[in-house]
């Protein structure tokens, strides 16, 4: 989810701009919210996340999908009802942005209805309902998450790993991550990066240090390590390597 802090409205004018009759302009309103993160626009982005005039000729609704975008950086549990009833419109891409969201928001109580989507015969946005799981400690999940190990999707097989540790522990999923890490593939080895730093797996911090990745990255995914870490994790290791980075 790209986002750029920039904006020229306030946060009053972009929430009045979400009723403007232009559609461009309530999509960026939207956007300008989203950057802002400020709680007193969470009403007004809940109303656009259930707008149905902005659709495309697909089925798609952009205008959802950037309000769901915008209430999950802001981080708000007002927002998680009407997020979990977003999960149930037919455009996959919403139901993905809206998974999304309730992962930054981190409300367990979005659990019930990620599981029903990961279980359904629907085409699901597997990876991100895979790792929002993960993130929500959704112990329930684990037998639905399992078989993706085994995906032909490497993607999906690094997402089922991270969340499978995050839910077990089990340090195989940590294995196959870090044989990723070492792809020909640059993009998966950067996406095997930051699975591994959501795990907060600290022993793998030397295998971070010294990934074929540029070291801007290398300290984005040391600080989420941190960030994930156990709270009573020692965290010298980690600190001393970023200082080295550094």
């Amino acid at each position: 989810m790209s986002n750029t802090p920039n904006t020229s409205l306030s946060v009053e004018s972009a929430v009045a701009q979400l009723q403007d009759a232009d559609i461009s302009k309530r999509y960026y309103a939207a956007w300008c919210l989203g950057s802002m993160q400020d709680p007193k626009s969470i009403d007004a982005l809940v109303l656009a996340l259930k707008d149905e005039t902005d659709r495309t000729n697909l089925g798609g609704y952009p205008l959802r999908r950037k309000a769901a975008e915008a209430l999950g950086r802001i981080g708000d549990r007002r927002a998680v009802p009407a997020l979990i009833q977003a999960l149930e419109c037919e455009d996959l891409f919403l139901r993905e942005t809206a998974a999304w969201a309730l992962s930054r928001i981190g409300d367990p109580s979005a659990s019930a209805a990620l599981l029903t989507l990961l279980a359904s015969d629907q085409t699901q946005p597997y990876e991100v309902l895979i790792e929002t799981l993960g993130d929500l400690r959704t112990v329930e999940a684990v037998p639905l998450i399992r078989p993706f190990l085994n995906d032909a999707s490497e993607r999906l097989r690094c997402a089922a790993a991270r969340a499978l540790f995050q839910l077990t522990g089990d340090l195989t999923c940590i294995d196959l991550l870090l044989t990723t890490l070492h792809s020909s593939d640059i993009n998966m080895r950067r996406a095997a990066l930051f699975d591994l730093a959501e795990t907060g797996h600290l022993p793998i911090v030397s295998e971070i240090a010294t990934a074929e990745v540029t070291a801007n990255l290398k300290l984005f995914a040391l600080k989420q390590l941190v960030d994930s870490a156990p709270e009573d994790a020692s965290l010298d290791s980690v600190l001393k390597v970023i200082d080295d980075l550094l």
